[in-house]
């Protein structure tokens, strides 16, 4: 289950950062000022989840 909210929130902080950068519309400076920050905040909880997530799977997996 981390695994997958792990990999949920980095695909949720990729969608936010190409919003922000690649989408053009009317207030885009300060959807960008809500977006980039989000997306780097979603990049590091996810990540650390994500590790979370392998590093407990690869210990439990490896009990006889």
């Amino acid at each position: 289950m981390k695994l997958v909210t792990g990999a949920i929130l980095l695909l949720a902080a990729e969608q936010a950062y190409a919003h922000a950068k690649l989408v053009q519309f009317p207030n885009h400076e300060s959807a960008a000022a809500v977006l980039i920050p989000a997306s780097l905040v979603m990049t590091v909880l996810g990540s650390l989840i994500f590790i979370w997530g392998i590093a407990t799977e690869a210990r439990s997996s490896s009990r006889p």
